[in-house]
């Protein structure tokens, strides 16, 4: 007989093998043999959970689908087949369904807020401008009601706490998303890049404009012309197909900028083995009021690799990189490459190795506690 506790994890558009939801907060607890963790989430190449965790793939559909709407029935029937005593919900639009679930069944409800959605939605550029009002009005009913009816919450980032004011006195914790690689065995206690060698750039996980992905193949172009040995790898997969066209477009016929994923998921452990055998990564993102205090995943796993970073201007992100000499902060508006390229020959990265402060363990022991 299983005498297991039943989790469900819910999400809408991360595929069941996501990094936090299953290699991060779903592995953590099944492997205390106390839990039983279910996983509802877009569709995936993986179907071999290990023991204790069971896959759910019945998304399918993109970002702006109208079937988004409907997803609320899928997690109810869910519901209805594993009977878990615990929902962990990360996507908005599962909360009324679990809300329901709670009220009829009594099921406790944990909201993992990964975004604070409002903001993210607010300062988006290609929201539609009829439809922002009506969403953030949904979004502010649905999450204001959680004080009610949530019994916890994890906050992916700790600005999150000041930032949202619908929580209440309600328990809560962050579980920041630090990584859960091993930290490298240095073969020396730094890196330096040669200008004038082959230098493997890379850009890795989701494509979109928000992320700069067409500023990464522009600065890459510029490289190249000095340095011809230069090449990109990007790697990831895109929700906004018109985006993705332009990217194709903006490749088209470059032999030496390769595109894998784009309108297909890509394993993490594929992204992973991608990011050991590069150089160094470009993070071109748009810096807004909702990214400026955030930390981005990918930063923990290029630190635990050892992998220099080229990142946008931005005084939290230097601040944090600093530590560990670990990335150069550039205009990828107004980029000189020539002086780009003397500026990564002269840097020496990775001085001050990284330590267990980037990884997973801290969190996963908060996680288990709460």
């Amino acid at each position: 007989m299983n005498n297991l506790t039943k989790i469900l994890i819910a999400s809408v558009l991360k595929p069941v093998d996501d990094v936090r939801a299953f290699h991060k907060i779903g592995q953590s607890l099944a492997q205390t043999n106390k839990y039983e963790v279910n996983i509802i989430g877009f569709i995936s190449k993986k179907n071999n959970p290990p023991k204790n965790i069971f896959f759910y793939p019945i998304f399918s559909f993109r970002r702006s689908s109208l079937k988004r709407v409907f997803s609320g029935f899928k997690l109810m029937k869910i519901y209805l087949k594993v009977k878990p005593e615990l929902i962990i919900v990360n996507t908005p639009e599962l909360l009324l369904v679990s809300y329901l679930i709670r009220i009829i069944f009594g099921a406790k409800i944990i909201y993992d807020i990964r975004e604070n959605y409002g903001l993210n939605f607010k300062t988006g550029r290609h929201n539609h401008f009829l439809l922002k009002p009506l969403v953030l009005a949904w979004l502010k009913l649905t999450e204001g009601v959680s004080k009610f009816l949530v019994d916890g919450y994890f906050l992916a980032e700790e600005v999150y706490a000041k930032q949202l004011k619908f929580m209440g006195s309600k328990p809560l914790t962050t579980i920041l998303n630090k990584t859960t690689l091993a930290r490298p065995i240095a073969k020396k206690p730094y890196v330096q890049l040669n200008p004038n060698a082959s230098i493997k750039m890379i850009y890795s996980g989701t494509i979109g404009r928000s992320y700069g992905t067409l500023e990464a193949i522009g600065l890459c172009k510029r490289l190249h012309e000095c340095n011809p040995k230069i090449t990109l790898m990007i790697i990831g997969y895109s929700t906004d197909y018109k985006y993705l066209k332009e990217i194709k477009e903006a490749i088209k016929a470059v032999k030496y900028i390769q595109l894998i994923g784009g309108d297909q998921l890509v394993p993490h452990a594929e992204i992973i083995e991608a990011i050991e055998n590069s150089d160094i990564a470009i993070l071109p993102y748009a810096v807004n009021e909702n990214l400026r205090h955030k930390i981005p995943t990918k930063f923990y796993e290029y630190l635990a690799l050892n992998l220099p970073m080229l990142i946008p201007i931005n005084s939290y992100w230097e601040a944090f990189l600093d530590d560990y000499q670990a990335s150069i902060a550039i205009n990828f508006e107004k980029i000189d490459p020539k002086q780009l390229l003397t500026q990564m020959a002269h840097m020496i990265f990775y001085k001050n190795q990284p330590g267990p402060e980037i990884t997973w363990e801290a969190e996963e022991d908060k996680l288990v506690h709460f």
